[in-house]
């Protein structure tokens, strides 16, 4: 028997974060990774353009993704009745994907929008995992993690969670560490992006090439929307049948996060308040 009731009940006693959310006093480090552009396309594939038409699409940009670390003292919901529920300490990895959302028109191709698609995800707590894929749809995942306890104490940074490390039909679920950034030249503080002024542009350095395609300051734009007032995010929401063989809801969908209020440090973005919405 199947309810047609259109309310998603809650179940009780359950600490929910109901969208949107603030993320309060959150230290954010990011690096920025070399990746495989077909491989990447291939997972692009696999979850946003599963829902692609005939007049748009999505596709990667470039060679690089963005891997942050971002330890979040206070997140809460701004939503009644969870607003009045309380607060908890949250820790987000993520590798993030500069995507490109494709128009199609007649016989031309134009790139409407620049996106980050938060491709992957790693939480320390079980209720960030549970609202994560519940509310939000995430890819997500518990773990176990290493990063600076402050700005002031760089260290290396790791992440690792039970995954097989070989399938194979004598393969054990076990921990195991899945990437690692280690201290060397390149990421001491005189050579991090301590300006956050010219951040969009540097990084925007980094990535312009002709095989983009790319205005320049739409690029920039999207570099920017890490430190001013509103990143753009792209989601892949689906929740799957009983069977997991087939999704009873699967969506594209654009969540906005404000920035509020942000400084630098000699090594990191620090995020005072972000608001995340979709």
């Amino acid at each position: 028997m199947a309810s047609q009731h259109p309310f998603y009940s809650h179940f009780l006693s359950n600490p929910v974060a109901k969208p949107p959310c603030r993320m309060s006093n959150a230290n954010m480090y990011g690096f920025f990774v070399k990746i495989e552009p077909l491989k990447v396309q291939h997972f692009i594939d696999s979850t946003l353009n599963l829902v692609a038409t005939d007049e748009l699409y999505f596709q990667g940009l470039g060679e690089y993704a963005l891997l942050t670390f971002t330890d979040i003292e206070k997140i809460a919901s701004l939503t009644p009745p969870f607003s009045e529920q309380g607060w908890m300490q949250e820790t987000d990895i993520i590798i993030w994907l500069p995507i490109a959302q494709v128009e199609k028109q007649d016989n031309d191709e134009s790139i409407s929008h620049l996106y980050w698609y938060p491709a992957f995800i790693c939480v320390n707590n079980v209720y960030a995992l549970i609202n994560g894929r519940e509310t939000w749809g995430y890819n997500k995942y518990l773990c176990d993690y290493q990063m600076p306890s402050s700005v002031d104490k760089p260290t290396d940074f790791s992440v690792s969670l039970e995954c097989f490390k070989h399938f194979s039909t004598t393969s054990k679920l076990q921990s195991y560490q899945l990437f690692s950034v280690t201290k060397n030249a390149a990421t001491q503080p005189e050579s991090m992006l301590a300006a956050l002024e010219d951040f969009g542009e540097q990084v925007a350095n980094l990535l312009d090439g002709d095989h983009l395609g790319i205005d320049f300051s739409l690029l920039k734009q999207l570099l920017n929307g890490f430190v001013n007032p509103q990143m753009d995010q792209i989601l892949f929401k689906q929740f799957p049948d009983g069977n997991a063989d087939k999704a009873v809801y699967q969506a594209v969908l654009h969540s906005p996060s404000e920035i509020k209020k942000s400084i630098s440090s000699n090594c990191s973005v620090v995020i005072i308040s972000y608001i995340c919405s979709n």
